[in-house]
């Protein structure tokens, strides 16, 4: 069964939505991570019970606020499982980049936070973007004849033993830089879902023992449960606006190029450049600005 390519963008639209508020949820709250819900008769002899209340429930607050987040996030591949029926691997990669443009729109409607002109630009930019590597794409979902094991299996353990490094170091360094490139392998295994999410299509025409037995299956679930691992500790140890470009920068950018070898996408220069415009358009979206940052002025000199 193939779907409208506009109804197909219309899905993968919607789930980018969803993923957008799941992820923004996610980070606010995260900070239940690595810290234990303090009870009431273990809290020190000075602190006041009031006290530990209040932290016990904003433990739980957080944690409860965090979940529904993560429940979010992980509907998300439902939506690209249709848009998958209508659209091409390296289009549906593009669309992600979406979700970051629908954060800056929720935060500007739903918080009152500034949006600015240039963001603003932006944000268009790379809805047009999008629109064009569509139109320049292939008019339907990718086929799976061509599909390359190599290759597939290349782009998922590629990302997994960068991610695996980037932790290995961690134990010895943070830093905002070292959360970036840890953003970045996860934006690239969850860029990476596209691909065997499509290959399960057409498991799933076999049978039910086909598709549980199916590597691709597994294979999805590897790179979300590590995408998950990299993206919270990301979350920790650096800031939003350094952590989102990099996400979703090579969350379009990894099955973008990874489709032509994937796949055997037809190569299209203007479609490519389509492309890398999403990711720089994502970039300037989520803060990043090149150049030196200004430094605060010093007080009492």
């Amino acid at each position: 069964m193939n779907f409208p390519a506009s109804l197909a963008t219309a899905i993968a639209l919607a789930g980018n939505v969803v993923l957008s508020v799941g992820m923004t949820l996610q980070k606010r709250h995260v900070g239940w991570i690595g810290r234990r819900p303090s009870r009431v008769p273990w809290r020190p002899a000075d602190m006041p019970l009031e006290v530990e209340r209040r932290r016990a429930g904003r433990f739980y607050r957080d944690l409860g606020v965090w979940f529904i987040g993560f429940m979010l996030v992980n509907t998300v591949p439902v939506f690209q499982y249709f848009s998958l029926m209508g659209l091409s691997a390296n289009v549906v990669g593009a669309l992600a980049g979406t979700s970051v443009a629908f954060t800056s729109i929720l935060a500007w409607l739903l918080l009152r936070e500034k949006l600015g002109p240039g963001r603003l630009a932006w944000t268009i930019v790379l809805f047009a973007a999008i629109a064009a590597a569509g139109f320049l794409g292939e008019g339907d979902a990718s086929d799976i004849d061509d599909l390359s094991p190599t290759a597939f299996y290349a782009c998922l353990i590629i990302p997994l033993v960068a991610g695996a490094l980037l932790l290995a170091i961690r134990r010895s360094r943070k830093g905002p830089r070292l959360a970036a490139f840890t953003a970045a392998a996860s934006g690239c295994l969850g860029g990476f879902m596209v691909f065997p999410l499509r290959a399960i299509q057409v498991a799933a025409k076999a049978s039910l023992v086909g598709w549980l037995s199916s590597p691709y299956l597994y294979s999805f679930f590897a790179a979300g449960i590590s995408g998950f691992v990299l993206t919270q500790t990301a979350y920790k140890d650096g800031e939003m606006s350094s952590v989102a470009p990099a996400y979703f920068g090579m969350q379009v950018l990894w099955p973008a190029i990874a489709s032509y070898f994937v796949f055997g996408s037809r190569f299209i220069p203007i479609q490519t450049l389509a492309f890398a415009l999403v990711a720089l358009s994502v970039a300037f979206i989520s803060g990043f600005h090149p150049g030196p940052k200004k430094q605060p002025p010093v007080v009492g000199r």
